[in-house]
């Protein structure tokens, strides 16, 4: 558009009345390129307007699919509760889990359920880390305060891989970090620990959809400082495991990794917040 003084100079060198002005001596007439590309851009925004109105039926035509997303979502949330009841059923009829129930010595504890909902969020093995394909169920761990012993069992599922068809060796040291973490606590002062360093040697690969068992004990303590050791088990295959063909044949735990750790209570252990009970 052109301005005001430029067009009044086009006026009088014109010497027309303005009513009798030409259009295209004010508005440049676009070039057929400049067309193209407007009407393509028309017929783009033509395009998505209807995909849009395709991808939101009016509410009038939208009862029938909202009633069956409705559905496959109440099913799908049913599946899941029967995955995870089913993974809890596996773990309390094993005989280990049963022995250990029985053992006076042994207090079972499902320390990531105590977790407070707020802060289970920003947990990596309570928030992140579970739920279907992934640790399925709330870890299951007994504690023995007198041999500062603890046994934990927990499910892995099949979205934990690195390679497909083994579980990620970096998730396994998360859970050697968690369970010693736990295992160190109760035996310190403040009853909170951060973790000084940890060393994981691996024996044997992890596979997805089994059950887990991670047995660790504090060997030392000296004033702040607690060292444990412990070890990770694969358990025989599970029912789902027999179902799908996948996994070996053999009957036996499989030593899958050994780890040892060193747990420092911090100076400032009175101003962190307890994320459960030791």
């Amino acid at each position: 558009m052109l301005g005001l003084p430029r067009l009044c100079a086009r006026l009088l060198r014109l010497g027309q009345r303005p009513h009798y002005l030409a259009l295209s001596d004010i508005v440049p007439i676009p070039s057929s390129q400049s067309l193209r590309y407007y009407y393509g851009q028309q017929q783009q925004r033509q395009g998505l307007a209807a995909a849009a109105v395709e991808h939101h039926p009016s509410p009038s035509s939208s009862s029938s699919p909202s009633s069956s997303s409705s559905s496959t979502t109440a099913s799908s949330t049913s599946t899941t509760n029967t995955t995870d009841a089913e993974i809890d059923r596996l773990i309390s009829r094993h005989p280990l889990a049963q022995s250990l129930r029985r053992d006076p010595s042994f207090t079972e504890l499902r320390p990531h359920l105590a977790i407070p909902p707020l802060l289970r969020p920003t947990h990596l093995v309570a928030g992140a880390l579970s739920g279907p394909g992934r640790v399925t169920v709330a870890p299951y761990m007994w504690f023995s305060r007198n041999s500062r012993r603890i046994v934990a069992m927990a499910h892995l599922g099949r979205e934990l891989c690195g390679h497909p068809g083994f579980v990620h060796g970096g998730l396994l040291a998360v859970l050697f970090d968690e369970v010693f973490a736990r295992c160190a606590c109760p035996c310190l002062p403040k009853g909170i620990a951060v973790t000084a360093n940890l060393n994981v040697d691996y024996r044997s690969p992890g596979h997805p959809d089994r059950l887990y068992v991670l047995q660790a004990r504090t060997v030392e303590v000296e004033g702040r400082k607690a060292w444990v050791e412990g070890t990770l088990e694969m358990l025989p295959q599970t029912t789902t495991d027999q179902q799908s063909g996948s996994g070996d044949d053999s009957s036996a735990p499989v030593l899958v990794a050994e780890a040892k750790a060193l747990f420092v209570e911090p100076k400032f252990a009175e101003s962190m917040p307890k994320l459960y009970k030791s």
